[in-house]
């Protein structure tokens, strides 16, 4: 389990480090922030993850066992279905209060502190932001900034292109600036200014001939910054309690996906059972296609009873109760065709 969940934990945080990767490129997020918000989400990868590798885990162990023979071996030596279900669900058991802690615990505050940080972002200005070799554009478009060289305390080669309001279509009032080097500093009022040296500066309007233009040694530009806009609550990012306590069906959807998880767990484990069974001359991956296909059935059903749940498409009262409800009946359909194959398998009569 834990080989598996390992390889699918690195493929899918390298996905979403890229991600991230991009949005820093671009200039929407710092770099020294990547790493840490890649932990904070690691609850969220693993919540999911853990469930399914478990399944898989067992597909692959079980079936080693029957394919080599060794299962056989264990019955003849009192080794009974039931016991061989017991030891499972033992199991499970253990892997259920770790998928309870990462859903209903640690990932719900993994995203808090996530979402923290997207808001210090989203406060920052183009230039806590700004990337060397870079158009970096401000939230509001209407300011553009560009430097050759950038370090903690100095900007070399500048330019600054930045819109003026106005309800005029076509052509606007426009500043443009440029600068040899510049640096930021904070005055003692905490208000924080772009110091340019050695430039020029252009105002007007494109297609105009009243363009003022102005050489300047040193040059002050106030940085403006912009309060990021107030958003919704990622649903993640709530406490368990609170949802409890404020039962929407927003809330309601999160928090039964968060117990089904939990409940997803010895559900899939006793459904790969049967499904791991297979014959010495098949080899033990002959059945793992369709138990893969099967489990993340289950997991789309789940995804989509939610959305549907989310949007009153279905009772609050039914939940996803209803879908682990199918799956047992897929799980006792499972047992019983296992049953039934026995029955008429001649071996078991005339070995």
């Amino acid at each position: 389990m834990l080989a598996i969940a390992s390889i699918v934990l690195v493929i899918s945080m390298g996905w979403r480090f890229s991600g991230y990767l991009n949005q820093a490129a671009e200039g929407t997020l710092t770099k020294d922030i990547l790493l840490l918000i890649m932990v904070y989400r690691l609850p969220g990868f693993l919540e999911l993850i853990i469930p399914i590798s478990f399944f898989l885990a067992i597909m692959l162990a079980y079936g080693r066992f029957y394919a080599d023979s060794e299962m056989i071996v264990l019955e003849s030596f009192g080794m009974s279905p039931a016991r061989l279900l017991m030891i499972t669900l033992m199991l499970a058991l253990v892997v259920m209060f770790f998928t309870a802690a990462l859903s209903l615990w640690l990932k719900p505050s993994g995203e808090e502190q996530a979402e923290a940080l997207f808001t210090d972002q989203r406060n920052l200005t183009e230039f806590d932001l700004l990337a060397a070799g870079r158009f970096q554009t401000l939230h509001s478009g209407k300011r553009v900034t560009y430097a050759e060289e950038v370090d903690a305390e100095r900007l070399d080669g500048i330019f600054i292109n930045e819109y003026k309001e106005s309800d005029l279509q076509g052509a606007k009032d426009v500043a443009t600036v440029k600068a040899e080097s510049g640096a930021t500093i904070v005055d003692a009022n905490g208000s924080r200014f772009l110091v340019l040296t050695d430039g020029t500066r252009y105002e007007g309007k494109p297609g105009d001939k009243d363009f003022q233009v102005i050489e300047y040694e040193e040059y002050g530009q106030f940085i403006e910054k912009e309060e990021a806009e107030l958003r919704r609550r990622r649903r993640t990012a709530i406490p368990t309690l609170d949802l409890i306590e404020d039962l929407t069906p927003r809330n309601l959807s999160e928090l039964h996906w968060r117990l089904a998880l939990i409940l997803m767990v010895p559900i899939i484990a006793v459904m790969a059972i049967p499904l791991s069974k297979v014959n010495p001359r098949q080899g033990r991956f002959t059945r793992l296609l369709p138990g893969m296909i099967l489990c993340f059935l289950y997991v789309v059903s789940l995804s989509a009873a939610r959305s549907a749940l989310e949007k009153g498409q279905i009772p609050l009262e039914a939940g996803l109760w209803w879908v682990h409800g199918l799956y047992l009946a897929v799980v006792l359909c499972l047992y019983k065709l296992e049953w039934f194959r026995d029955l008429f398998t001649p071996e078991n009569y005339f070995p």
